[in-house]
């Protein structure tokens, strides 16, 4: 029917090609890598063209309490995490990054938690690059390679193979344009974002204008993408364009940043359409929209809207709040809202206090944040989300959780 030529492609790929990304010799370096990336990361990090191998990325201790609104019910987690970032220049116009991170997970969720080896040992990709070193009754160790990538630049253009990111989105919470690699805004520890093994190329014949195309490698047709994006300037506007296929659906969509009077204001709208069903459904809608604006004496404003067209109503509430979501349902309702006012208390410190909630279905959360600059290299934050109304009472035990978080990075 529709998209022929890529089913082709896909299948003639699966069929002929194998990546086995595996080996043990690779494991039992592992380790070793890891250490000598922190030691060597200093050494390494000057720029001297072409050969040059940068080595760099941060160690964090995470702790984890979760109590019930009485407080008579008390849960203990904590997460070690070393993330190994490196980007090796083979030539001025080739460049290969590799990026790894390892989680020691310690805990109640690991102590009563069912099917956590198999969780954290699954990766979406096309390729397996995610490794449980060690499952016990105590204790977690996990590791995945969530950047590898090669990249070939000449002039205007670019052209990356590998596990990368690409990101199409423009607002903050919630993004129906990004169709390759979408996040979780509440998975916080996870700056970086996931990555997504595909084959990109854009050109730009301007700063804020060009073209993208990217394919997502799936391991079967439900995880593949196929799309295309121009992007332009307007006035005080950049919008953008895009179309293709999504998980066996057509997908059309445009998106734009950009100022009205003093507020910036951003927004994305997607439509989705299953393959197989052009004539029997009128497909979906999902739209967000945001503003953000800066107060005079220093407090800076976001808000932002969803209307989420695809919903299901799947899965237990937090894990899919806390888990990258599909571009084509992007929250646990069928409409969303976020507030959010961050203040810089101190050069040091920075504060701020987040509410998300939805229109027709019972639900908040509360999140409250502050960041303390501890040195150059050195950072602390203590951030809460408390999860407010029905929806969570029924489903979760614990529904008020707390985090302190000191970052080393390197």
């Amino acid at each position: 029917m529709l998209f022929n030529v890529f089913k082709w492609l896909w299948h003639g790929l699966r069929a002929g090609m194998s990546l086995p990304f595996r080996p043990p010799s690779l494991l039992q370096f592992l380790p070793a890598l890891l250490l000598s990336g922190t030691l060597a990361a200093p050494l390494l990090a000057q720029d001297s063209g072409a050969g040059t191998l940068k080595l760099g990325g941060y160690l964090k201790e995470l702790a984890h309490i979760s109590t019930d609104n009485a407080f008579k019910r008390f849960r203990y987690d904590n997460i070690l995490h070393h993330r190994l970032e490196s980007s090796w220049s083979i030539s001025r116009a080739l460049t290969v990054q590799a990026d790894m991170r390892t989680r020691l997970l310690t805990g109640y969720s690991i102590r009563h938690g069912a099917g956590l080896k198999e969780y954290y040992e699954h990766d979406s990709g096309y390729a397996d690059l995610s490794w449980v070193w060690h499952s016990g009754e105590q204790t977690l160790i996990h590791s995945n390679i969530d950047r590898l990538h090669l990249s070939w630049f000449s002039g205007d253009l670019e052209v990356h193979a590998g596990r990368q990111r690409i990101n199409w989105g423009r607002t903050y919470i919630w993004n129906p344009n990004d169709l390759f690699n979408n996040y979780a805004f509440l998975d916080f520890d996870y700056e970086e974002r996931p990555g997504v093994d595909a084959l990109s190329a854009q050109y730009n014949w301007s700063y804020a204008a060009g073209v993208e195309g990217a394919w997502r490698m799936g391991r079967d047709l439900e995880g593949s993408v196929l799309a295309g994006m121009v992007r332009e300037s307007w006035g005080s506007y950049d919008v953008q364009f895009l179309g293709g296929y999504y998980r066996r659906q057509i997908v059309v969509g445009a998106g734009w940043a950009g100022y009205l009077g003093q507020a910036g204001m951003k927004g994305e709208v997607s439509w989705f359409h299953p393959e197989d069903e052009l004539l029997e459904t009128a497909g979906h809608l999902t739209a967000t929209v945001g503003v953000d604006y800066m107060l005079p004496f220093g407090i800076y404003l976001q808000g932002e809207v969803l209307y989420n067209g695809g919903y299901r109503r799947t899965g237990e509430p937090l894990a899919r709040l806390v888990r990258p979501p599909t571009a084509d349902n992007l929250f646990i309702a069928r409409s969303g809202w976020f507030l959010n006012a961050s203040y810089q208390l101190h050069p040091l410190i920075s504060s701020s206090l987040g509410v998300m909630g939805s229109f027709d279905r019972p639900l908040a959360v509360i999140i409250p944040q502050a960041s303390y600059s501890l040195g150059e290299n050195l950072d602390l934050m203590v951030l809460a989300q408390l999860l407010k109304g029905r929806l969570f009472r029924a489903s979760l035990d614990t529904q008020n959780l707390f985090f302190l978080r000191l970052k080393y990075s390197y």
